[in-house]
């Protein structure tokens, strides 16, 4: 499979049509840049300063913050659809009123799974209490972007909710193998640290963590993105764009890491992110970044929690 972003031509995407680039000819490269100035800064705003996930800034897990956000955005996406020469920005901007509205959300009902682990006799720092709050966060994203983008009129083919183009049997096919390939490498180098009865419950709560949180940043960061990106600005710069705020998003991981490693953690999210984008734009699909990006999370809860 030539995995060449140029050669990446979607053949339905939802209402875009050989989004390879031809929505934007004749733009000069000053106008993509000032747009991806822009996107990112939006990004920026809900994945760096609005996300709840640490208190790095001020802003995070800000409910009044999270609301304002939302409303200017939405206010924002309303005007722009509303009028002929802008119209082509509307479902861009809705998409980051939409990713905006998860953080209000996540501000105003994550605190209730504490309650919940209480109710099920579980200890929120246990493997299973850790898995099921992410289980619950993930809720806490996927409905609201579901609902949102359906209110809107569009289907959950504009988020890579589909099966996919003729590619989509790699997409499956890559991320399964390496969804075993990391299973197989955590076990070898950190399985050492679990007594052999504890595998099989550290392997199933660790699936429903990476399973959980796949599924959130996938559809969060890059599903509700990436075609509305395409048009504007092209594949490539869709990819690179996404691929850098995804990195941002895991920047708040400064809150509980060394600073010496953060760099490096950057690097991976940013690279990881590179991959995911390629694979859901060149197979039409999430479900193969989906797998690949579980796969990370597993090893990365495995490992983490081998000498916990």
């Amino acid at each position: 499979m030539n995995m060449s972003i140029k050669s990446m031509e979607p053949t339905s995407v939802g209402n875009i049509e050989n989004s390879s680039g031809s929505a934007i000819n004749g733009q000069p490269v000053v106008y993509k840049f000032i747009l991806c100035m822009i996107f990112f800064s939006c990004a920026l705003a809900i994945f760096l300063f609005g996300a709840n996930y640490y208190q790095l800034f001020t802003t995070n897990g800000n409910t009044y913050y999270a609301a304002g956000l939302s409303g200017l955005l939405l206010i924002t996406a309303l005007i722009l659809r509303n009028n002929l020469k802008l119209n082509k920005y509307w479902s861009i901007v809705y998409a980051f009123f939409i990713a905006s509205m998860v953080n209000l959300v996540s501000d105003l009902f994550s605190g209730y799974y504490v309650t919940i682990l209480h109710f099920l006799n579980v200890s929120p720092e246990s493997n299973q209490g850790i898995s099921l709050g992410k289980l619950y966060d993930m809720l806490l994203v996927v409905i609201p972007i579901l609902i949102l983008t359906m209110l809107s009129g569009a289907d959950l083919r504009s988020l890579y909710l589909a099966k996919g183009n003729h590619n989509y049997k790699w997409g499956f096919g890559i991320g399964a193998l390496l969804l075993v390939n990391y299973l197989t490498s955590v076990l070898i180098f950190f399985g050492t640290g679990y007594e052999f009865t504890q595998l099989g419950s550290v392997i199933l709560w660790g699936a429903i963590f990476a399973f959980s949180n796949s599924l959130l940043e996938e559809l969060w960061a890059r599903g509700l993105f990436l075609k509305k990106l395409i048009t504007l600005i092209g594949i490539p710069a869709t990819i690179v764009l996404s691929s850098t705020w995804f990195a941002a998003l895991h920047f708040l991981a400064v809150a509980y890491m060394s600073p010496t490693v953060i760099p490096i953690f950057v690097v991976n999210t940013f690279t990881m992110g590179l991959a995911c984008a390629i694979l859901m734009v060149k197979t039409n699909s999430i479900w193969g970044a989906y797998f690949f990006h579980a796969a990370a999370d597993l090893f990365l809860f495995i490992a983490l929690l081998a000498y916990h």
